[in-house]
């Protein structure tokens, strides 16, 4: 889920040993990343809607079926594409992205025998963080939730709509969040829990941080000593990221008014409910 902690779960991963298959290591490939070139770094909403070859399948109505990227702002594409990325991630590699389920894209997941990750965190930490990310000026929503009323931002975040800017369609963070929840109806996905992750100096436990860093192994298949989960603790919460602000949880106490909280609170009780179980 978007603005749920996916740099700490991918740094997590990182230092269990395996490695990003988007990761730029040269300036060639940060250019064909910025050109749209190449398999996109990231299944995300930027990367896939600037890439090249998505742009002219889909013009020449040549993709076939689709299948959305990104959960607020969804790039349909064709299955065939997203096949050829997928199946292109090779052992001891990961591919990062926000993929809302759909019966299409489970099957393709399955099909490619990929392990599934899936990264959540309180909607209300991830209303918060949401709103912060798409009012910075470069995002593509900027303007649209710049030109809102406090008040209205969340609403646009919480319930969706239409920019009232770029006209873009935003699905809303309810929607979002159930089309992600879908994903623990499938086989080998794992549910990973910011709150448990993020250990004690993101205002977590240090023993439910060990605790899911032994269960993510465990799920990947891996039996590192205990020295290495450890070092995962120790270093998995990193600031370094773009994205980073906070890392904490149950910023939204402090961000959020109290009339604004039990409006929050009321709209994501179902999503709430879910992940207390």
């Amino acid at each position: 889920m978007p603005k749920s902690g996916t740099h700490l779960l991918t740094q997590v991963v990182d230092l269990l040993g395996y490695q990003d298959f988007g990761r730029h290591d040269h300036a060639w490939r940060k250019a064909k990343d910025r050109l749209g070139l190449g398999r996109p770094v990231v299944l995300a909403h930027l990367r896939v809607q600037r890439n090249w070859k998505r742009r002219l399948m889909t013009a020449a109505g040549r993709g076939g079926p689709t299948l959305p990227i990104d959960v607020t702002l969804p790039v349909q594409t064709p299955i065939s594409l997203v096949s050829e990325w997928l199946h292109a991630v090779p052992p001891g590699h990961y591919l990062s992205g926000h993929v809302p389920w759909t019966e299409s894209t489970a099957e393709l997941v399955r099909t490619v025998g990929l392990k599934h990750l899936l990264m959540v965190r309180d909607p209300r930490d991830v209303l918060v963080s949401f709103v912060h990310f798409v009012t910075r000026p470069q995002h593509v929503l900027s303007q649209d939730f710049l030109s809102l009323s406090p008040e209205q931002q969340l609403t646009l975040a919480v319930e969706g709509g239409v920019g009232p800017r770029s006209r873009k369609p935003i699905v809303g963070l309810r929607q979002a969040f159930a089309s992600i929840l879908a994903w623990r109806q499938e086989p080998d996905v794992l549910l990973v829990r910011f709150e448990t992750l993020i250990g004690e100096r993101g205002a977590g436990s240090g023993a439910a941080q060990r605790g899911a860093v032994q269960e993510i192994c465990q799920f990947v298949e891996l039996s590192p000593e205990e020295s290495l989960i450890d070092q995962v603790c120790l270093r998995a919460f990193d600031t370094g990221a773009a994205t980073f602000r906070r890392g904490k949880i149950g910023a939204w106490r402090d961000e959020l008014s109290p009339s604004q909280v039990t409006w929050c609170t009321e709209r994501f009780a179902p999503i709430l409910d879910e992940l207390s179980r």
